[in-house]
């Protein structure tokens, strides 16, 4: 039986065998000749593999299940980093190594967003760039604009509607280059095509493997830099009218008087996006922005973590954040445990009520 510590010596021992091929795989759902083209001029080395696309998963985004033809695939060939795209909705999503040799690693929407900030700005070609993202996608994006000095806009973004949420930007800024993140994995930058976004995420994989590197260990690096976040999405199943009376009453208790809640989740900040306010609890000072139609409210503690309410008519979903201290690739696992953990706990004292 292997112990945690054979397991750890297992994959540095894997990380001295022979590196993988220079090629990346490129998974998609359509053969986009424009696309293969485009990618195959840049020098970037990369194979395709074409996934079948289930009717019942139309709406779905990329994931470990829809990855795996990809993954067994790249596993076999030993290529370095899969690459899932949809070109028609202009959706990244990534699975990287966390050792040169090791097994693959499915990154959420926050990770892959986190590492296309990053690049960007390490570029230092988009001098002013402006952040747009879902307030669903992680807080970690917001921090990172925030303290390298950008511009971030955090706003209620549909699935599939980021190009628009983009435009609106526009309007006011166009002659500033503008990226943006959604939930869905939509990704989007004004002054890059979407086959220029796949090819830059390919070159810095090149780019650190050649110092036996992979971008598992770049986002440790943006870990490092800003914290270590986590994300977590919790759908409740409406099944009754007094289920969904209760879950609403919840809300209406936060926006009326939300220091009733200080014993249990020391409050920082109410963001009501119906009403177009977000109100610090230490201070009563009140930031008004234009409000929403969506009946969303988000709460930040002040103790890095913060919880989303999105009520529908069938459904209640958390979007849950935390943030924690730094982390290795060796910690990386118990840490990512931990802070699980951590958001258990939160779900379990609002599946109770006892907000």
């Amino acid at each position: 039986m292997n112990t945690p510590q054979m397991e750890q010596i297992n994959e540095l021992q894997e990380e001295d065998q022979t590196p993988v091929n220079n090629k990346v795989l490129i998974a998609s759902y359509l053969d986009d000749e424009s696309l293969t083209g485009t990618i195959m001029d840049s020098g970037v080395e990369a194979d395709w593999i074409y996934l079948e696309k289930k009717e019942e998963d139309i709406e779905n985004v990329f994931n470990f299940l829809t990855l795996k033809p990809a993954i067994n695939e790249a596993t076999q060939e030993e290529h370095g980093l899969i690459i899932g795209v949809e070109p028609n909705f202009e959706r990244i999503a990534l699975a990287v190594r966390k050792y040169k040799r090791g097994a693959f690693v499915v990154l959420n929407s926050h990770q892959v967003a986190a590492i296309l900030l990053k690049i960007w700005m390490d570029s230092d070609k988009y001098e002013n760039l402006i952040c747009v993202k879902s307030i669903h996608t992680s807080d970690l994006i917001e921090y990172m604009a925030i303290k390298s000095g950008l511009n971030c806009i955090s706003e209620i973004i549909e699935p599939g509607e980021l190009k628009d949420a983009i435009r609106e930007v526009q309007k006011t800024a166009e002659n500033e280059p503008i990226c943006g993140f959604n939930i869905d994995q939509q990704v989007f930058h004004t002054d890059l095509e979407f086959s220029d976004i796949i090819i830059s995420i390919a070159q810095k994989e090149i780019e650190l493997r050649e110092s036996g590197l992979t971008l598992f260990d770049y986002l440790l690096e943006i870990y490092q830099e800003f914290g270590f976040y986590k994300e977590k999405t919790i759908a409740v199943d409406i099944s009754s009218k007094t289920q969904k009376t209760h879950l609403l009453s919840i809300m209406d208790k936060i926006r009326k008087n939300p220091k009733y809640l200080e014993s249990i989740f020391p409050l920082n900040t109410i963001t009501d996006y119906r009403k177009g306010s977000k109100i610090s609890i230490m201070t009563d000072k009140v930031n008004s922005f234009t409000g929403s139609k969506e009946n969303i409210l988000t709460m930040e503690s002040t103790n890095n973590l913060s919880v989303t309410f999105a009520p529908s008519d069938t459904k209640m979903t958390y979007y849950i954040s935390i943030k924690g201290g730094v982390t290795s690739k060796e910690k990386y696992a118990d840490k990512n445990k931990e802070m699980d953990e951590e958001i258990l706990k939160v779900i379990q004292m609002l599946n109770r009520g006892n907000l």
